[in-house]
């Protein structure tokens, strides 16, 4: 393991977890960091895929940042917004799992679809529609 680029990854998670949650707070998805987040976890997942043991900040980081989406998402009025929220906390769990270990689709090709997507392709005008269909 590149133990000077995973200090360098964790750092830079730190930051961008203070990007994501204080948005959050106000119900606001900042995407721009969203994608730096993703990006940093798909590095992770590449560099951690053999260790068995991970840094305790990198949990921590990982951890406030999902639960602080899961909590906002309930507090969350429109329909709209709940969708977003809601598609971010799959992808959130999903990027987790690749990097604690538990990739399911890995190498199979799987495609993320976002919500807009899913409505072009699906025949479906509402977004509770894509909601319902993804429980």
């Amino acid at each position: 393991m590149n133990t000077t680029r995973l200090e360098e990854i964790v750092n830079s998670l730190d930051t961008v977890s203070t990007e994501i949650v204080v948005p959050l707070r106000g119900k606001v998805i900042d995407e721009a960091a969203f994608s730096r987040l993703f990006e940093l976890m798909d590095e992770l997942q590449d560099l951690l895929c053999d260790e068995k043991l991970m840094p305790k900040k990198l949990v921590r980081i990982l951890f406030h940042i999902y639960t602080q989406l899961d909590m906002q998402a309930g507090y969350v009025r429109k329909d709209e917004t709940k969708i977003v929220f809601t598609l971010y906390l799959a992808k959130m769990r999903s990027r987790m799992r690749g990097v604690f270990g538990e990739n399911i689709h890995q190498n199979t090709g799987v495609k993320e679809l976002s919500a807009k997507d899913i409505m072009e392709n699906s025949g479906f005008t509402d977004l509770q529609e894509v909601m319902d269909e993804l429980k």
